[in-house]
């Protein structure tokens, strides 16, 4: 709104008896400053925060269900008796322990934060 006024020039501003203060600033003479609004995804504001949230919450939940499908498809591996699938099986199963562990203790520690 600051903007448009400013654009405007001060024919609208003198009809409200601002006479143009709202265009100098905070060296004005008395009229209230009004900073340009900032955007959405700014430093400091909670979209910005709530956006870097939102995607490690997809990261991990990606990682936990490329994890799951390993296991999944190596465990299919063991049932047709391809060779080395108990390794691979074995390793897809710890590490989607971890995974799976790691984006559960984020969610409890992010439940406890925001109380």
């Amino acid at each position: 709104m600051a903007t448009e006024e400013r654009n405007r020039g001060g024919h609208d501003s003198a009809a409200r008896g601002t006479a143009g203060d709202a265009a100098d600033g905070p060296a004005g003479s008395g009229a209230a400053y009004e900073p340009e609004p900032l955007s959405d995804l700014e430093r400091g504001t909670v979209q910005r925060a709530q956006l870097r949230t939102r995607v490690a919450d997809i990261a991990w939940t990606a990682l936990v269900v490329v994890l799951a499908a390993w296991v999944l498809w190596s465990a299919i591996g063991i049932a047709r008796a391809e060779a080395n699938a108990w390794v691979y099986c074995a390793i897809g199963a710890l590490l989607f322990a971890v995974a799976l562990w790691a984006r559960l203790s984020t969610l409890r520690a992010r439940a406890r934060t925001r109380l």
